[in-house]
């Protein structure tokens, strides 16, 4: 299952640490306190954020997937002391996550993505080289001594845009190869079932709300039934809300990660040109809702060939799923609809930004028990 393990003994050192750490609120049950000579990880690698869990370890590093590239002359190495930053070697200069995120905003420029629509960006002539610098730069510990085995998340084939998956799932397999890490592809909202329906024996139909893509997986006792994506993310609501009101999209992002609110709450100080930007979000926040539940209602009527007799629950997680009020606008959207099949109910994951990474986690410790 796992490719052969590539030793990367010309690998360079990395000149700062990870620039964030999520505490995960429930640990799975797998996690151990010891540290064991092997390692098994699961990585999301999301358009917005990549996510890496690790058996040795109660924490799970998130970094923003984004970068700002800068000249070694426009800086000094001092400057970017209290800076999250990569240098490759032949010396160019990356600004990454949040220090990135936040310069752009301050000088009014767009950061750059390695990933779009969930896949790797096409436009960044840059992209590989980045991704493997940061996905480095979060298996930060030393790891060349141990056998490494990670899962990494991969979309569906998407049902509304013609790109193909299969060049995506083969470079991020390069890039974990060139790491040293045995690797496998791992579908996205599939690894939502692995963390969250334990109780349900991996019964369920996940919806993994990203910003590339709306990823989608109907599995039965583990086994997938079912699985697809849409263009329609995250990115597709900034981006549209952007254009309607004339802004770069990474300021429409930092408005509605400080301050959108699905139950329609406005904060009375908030300044105008910021609740024009939340009110246009909650119009896309809806219609991306409507869009995917009908996509949802197609396929499982004319692709996804299951019938189970009892009714499952479906699982909202994801980045884009975050704001407060997501799953009720989401539940009274799909209470408008006739589903084809029984839901149980619709619950969220435990922590949306982590539960694909430690689904992938479950999945990397079940196959190593094989």
């Amino acid at each position: 299952m796992y490719r052969e393990k590539v030793d990367n003994t010309n690998e360079t050192p990395i000149e700062t640490p990870i620039e964030s750490e999520v505490k995960v609120p429930e640990a799975p049950a797998i996690i151990v306190k010891e540290k064991p000579s092997i390692i098994a990880a699961g990585t999301d690698c999301g358009t917005m954020n990549l996510v890496l869990a690790r058996n040795d370890t109660n924490i799970i590093k998130t970094t923003r997937n984004v970068f700002l590239p800068i000249k070694e002359d426009e800086i000094s190495i001092s400057d970017l002391s209290d800076i999250s930053y990569i240098k490759s070697d032949d010396g160019n200069i990356y600004i990454i996550g949040d220090d990135a995120f936040r310069f752009a905003n301050i000088f009014s420029k767009e950061v750059s993505r390695p990933m779009e629509k969930g896949l790797i960006s096409p436009k960044e002539i840059n992209a590989i080289d980045v991704l493997t610098l940061i996905i480095r730069d979060l298996f930060v510990d030393n790891i060349k001594e141990k056998e490494v085995y990670c899962s990494y998340s991969i979309p569906a084939e998407s049902i509304d845009e013609a790109r193909s998956v299969t060049y995506h799932e083969k470079v991020f397999g390069k890039i974990f190869g060139a790491l040293g890490i045995n690797h496998t592809a791992v579908n996205e909202a599939t690894a939502i079932i692995y963390s969250e329906c334990r109780k349900e024996q991996f019964t369920g139909l996940a919806i993994s709300f990203g910003a590339g893509m709306t990823n989608l997986s109907c599995t039965f006792k583990g086994i997938e039934a079912g699985k697809f994506s849409t263009a329609k993310g995250g990115d597709y609501i900034d981006r549209m809300v952007s254009e309607s009101l004339n802004m770069i999209p990474n300021r429409v992002t930092a408005v509605k990660e400080k301050y959108l609110d699905l139950t329609g709450a406005i904060d009375p100080n908030i300044q105008k040109k910021n609740e024009r930007i939340l009110e246009a979000l909650y119009f896309y926040y809806e219609s991306v809702m409507n869009y995917t539940i009908k996509k949802m209602i197609t396929e499982f009527e004319k692709r996804i060939d299951i019938e189970i007799d009892d009714a499952i629950p479906i699982i909202i997680s994801g980045g884009t799923s975050l704001p407060n009020g997501f799953l009720e606008m989401f539940k009274n959207v799909f209470n408008k609809y006739q589903f084809p099949i029984k839901i149980s109910e619709i619950r969220r994951a435990v922590n949306p930004m982590t539960a694909v990474a430690q689904g992938l986690l479950i999945k990397t410790m079940s196959d190593i028990g094989k």
